[in-house]
């Protein structure tokens, strides 16, 4: 199921439930269960996401709706180009680096001869590459959404059903990797992770414990594993090199020989292209277009993320009962996951990947302290309000709203939402 973006369903889901540095560990959960049945952290945290939407808008108003002078014009376009420089592109080069440690990890071993430090590698090295991946979603306008990137690699739910299937018929590897529900992070996630552990080398030499999968080896599941993480590599880095403005050769290269798209439809780099908005070539017809972009499109940018947050990730287990939906169920790194697209609206704006702990000179940050403090100061509130509400909620996320709604993940009906 390809993820969505629901700004009015944000309002309503609100209105109707008031009735009623990323670690590789997975979440911890409350020392008092009783928070578990306690619906006030998840309303917070909805909330807080609708609040850092608001703020987010206003500040796009507040510079799309300005006559800047050439000094503004200029700082903010600074502050684009140090967000591509030293935001983007090393972020989805970080991305890409811990891929390739996720796929080395696992190389082509059979479960007979695969370690458990292979594993614990693995599995490390997915919660990196999940942690940089979640931290880019504030910028999925470009490569990502153009290229069809974010569905290949990030869809869900799981389709359990089908991957099922695909065992007990043998097709598990060229064809399954052609549909988009049973590939990238989640079917990873599904092999490597059990109730937010690593699983063992004893699991994978034996059959599949998972209910509905007991009939299935786990030494196959392990080879389809194999196969995604090779096609996330190479997706990782059509992003990497889709938007360098001078693409990493060896990488580049990799990306040519899979046959994947990389540069806008005026062969530019995306990098390129939002740096030179509004000059021939470019797809932005202007700065503000860029800006719009950047803060408040409907897609791929830092306020749809924090929709897709709150209405989305924790509004549709949480405030609808779509159990089915809850992402990162395996690896219990839900909350984190949530976090961390926050945290990707936080290093667009302080023009960091380290967010409001190194802000650059030139970002969206010091561009609203040195021209409209009060605006800025209420962003940058409302961006750390979410990552503290959205983090104060019970962890994991799935038993969290499994005890709301008192329905297991398991059993949960998946259906359609689009």
């Amino acid at each position: 199921m390809k993820k969505t973006t629901r700004f009015a369903l944000m309002i309503a889901a609100l209105s109707a439930f008031s009735l009623g540095f990323t670690s590789c560990e997975p979440e911890n959960g409350p020392e008092n269960d009783s928070q578990y049945a306690d619906r006030t952290y998840g309303n917070e945290a909805v909330a807080s996401c609708e609040a850092l939407i608001n703020q987010l808008n206003a500040a796009t108003k507040k510079i799309v709706g300005s006559r800047l002078t050439d000094k503004q014009a200029e700082t903010l376009k600074a502050a684009v180009e140090n967000d591509v420089q030293n935001v983007i592109i090393p972020t989805y080069t970080r991305l890409a680096d811990a891929a390739v440690a996720l796929q080395k990890a696992l190389g082509d071993l059979s479960a007979k001869d695969i370690k458990q430090s292979d594993i614990d590698a693995a599995c490390a090295a997915f919660k990196e590459a999940r942690a940089w991946w979640e931290k880019s979603e504030a910028f999925l306008g470009g490569a990502a959404s153009d290229f069809d990137i974010d569905p290949t690699i990030d869809s869900w739910p799981l389709n359990r059903d089908l991957l099922l299937s695909y065992f007990q018929t043998g097709k598990y590897s060229e064809d399954a990797l052609e549909d988009a529900s049973i590939l990238g992070f989640h079917a990873l996630e599904f092999v490597l992770f059990r109730n937010g552990k690593n699983r063992t080398i004893a699991e994978f030499q034996t059959n599949d414990s998972y209910k509905g999968f007991t009939s299935v080896p786990a030494a196959e599941e392990l080879k389809y594993a194999q196969a995604v993480a090779k096609q996330l590599v190479n997706r990782c880095y059509q992003l990497q090199v889709s938007w360098e403005l001078t693409p990493t050769s060896s990488r580049l290269e990799a990306v040519k020989k899979a046959g994947l798209e990389y540069q806008t439809k005026n062969g530019r780099s995306f990098g390129w292209n939002m740096i030179n908005a509004g000059t021939s070539g470019s797809t932005f017809d202007d700065l503000a277009d860029v800006i719009q972009q950047l803060l408040n499109d409907d897609e791929g940018s830092c306020a749809a993320i924090a929709d897709e947050v709150g209405s989305g990730k924790i509004g549709n287990p949480f405030v609808s009962g779509y159990i089915f939906y809850v992402e990162s169920p395996y690896s219990f790194n839900s909350i984190t996951d949530f976090q961390n697209n926050i945290r990707s609206i936080e290093n667009i704006w302080y023009g960091s990947t380290d967010g409001s702990r190194h802000p650059a000179q030139h970002s969206l940050h010091q561009w609203f302290k040195d021209n409209d403090s009060a605006t800025g100061n209420a962003v940058e509130k409302a961006i750390a309000d979410a990552i503290q509400k959205i983090g104060a909620m019970p962890a994991p996320f799935v038993k969290y709203v499994s005890t709301i709604w008192n329905k297991s993940f398991e059993d949960d009906k998946v259906v359609d939402l689009e």
